[in-house]
């Protein structure tokens, strides 16, 4: 048996779930599986499997580059990225969105971090002049995707495939690891 190191907030997620006959090897275990079978699933949005097409955003984040990134900042800015080579026209639209005061996209850094107050974060889009703000949670960063991909001209089926692959915590999916096991 080998031992891992993990951080104090993630055993006692991982702890809570493991009562009764699941033991902390367990929850890994499933965990494990679970992020698995996701893997080799294809995406999918209600019913209907959405096919990717070559050069499509939906291929995009089914690809393997794409799906090896594993925070949620990360692909929102491969997002981000690959939205503003292949759609640029539109992607100009980009640097006026806003939600309240909060300035999400500029020309330069200082642009965002003046915007707010704290430990704020701002990385260079790939590939682009434009900065985004980073330091977001989950739900912000599909918020925002969803609101830019709807500015860009996306559809709504293709806007959630997309938002989908931008993680959730780990503690929001906790909730659900055992659901048909017991």
């Amino acid at each position: 048996m080998k031992t891992i190191i993990v951080d104090d907030d993630l055993f006692l997620e991982i702890d809570k779930l493991a009562t009764g006959i699941f033991s902390h090897s367990d929850v890994i275990r499933k965990l494990y599986e679970k992020k698995m079978v996701q893997q080799k699933e294809p995406l999918v949005t209600g019913m209907k499997s959405i096919p990717p097409q070559k050069g499509s955003i939906s291929a995009f984040v089914q690809s393997p580059e794409y799906r090896s990134l594993r925070k949620a900042g990360d692909r929102y800015l491969a997002v981000l990225g690959w939205v503003q080579k292949n759609r640029s026209n539109e992607f100009t639209k980009v640097e006026n969105y806003n939600r309240g005061k909060r300035v999400y996209f500029a020309k330069s850094h200082k642009a965002i971090l003046e915007s707010g107050n704290g430990n704020i974060k701002a990385k260079q889009i790939p590939g682009s002049s434009v900065w985004t703000l980073v330091t977001l949670d989950s739900p912000s960063m599909r918020k925002i995707l969803t609101d830019v991909l709807q500015l860009v001209g996306f559809q709504l089926d293709e806007i959630k495939v997309v938002v989908e692959t931008i993680p959730t915590r780990l503690r929001g999916n906790l909730g659900d690891l055992f659901d048909g096991i017991v």
